[in-house]
């Protein structure tokens, strides 16, 4: 890699460390790591709605299934912790998809 390009990102790095979304998703992941049984269950969570999103079939009832996944994990979500840490590292990632797609747009791939 050229050296000029490598000390940008290490300087764009530093940027997304620097922004809210890093440092709030930084601090909920301290504390949830702070409770490994909450992790485990964020984790799980994760998962699910992973696999769910991955089945996805079109003319499938997802509202029925979206209701069936939010009732079997309702106290998860009613965790503070984890509802904190889920949202924060939402909005981190969110943040990620759009440098990326903005990246993307910008270069001829």
């Amino acid at each position: 890699m050229d050296a000029r390009l490598y000390d940008d990102v290490l300087a764009f790095t530093e940027c997304i460390k620097d922004t809210p979304e890093y440092r709030e998703y930084q601090e909920k992941k301290r504390l949830i790591s702070a409770h490994p049984e909450l992790l485990e269950k964020a984790e799980e969570l994760k998962k699910k709605n992973l696999e769910m999103t991955a089945s996805f079939e079109p003319g499938k009832d997802v509202l029925e299934e979206l209701k069936r996944f939010a009732d079997n994990y309702e106290d998860v979500f009613m965790e503070p912790v984890i509802n904190e840490y889920l949202l924060a590292e939402s909005a981190f990632c969110k943040m990620m998809r759009e440098i990326l797609t903005m990246t993307m747009e910008r270069i001829d791939f």
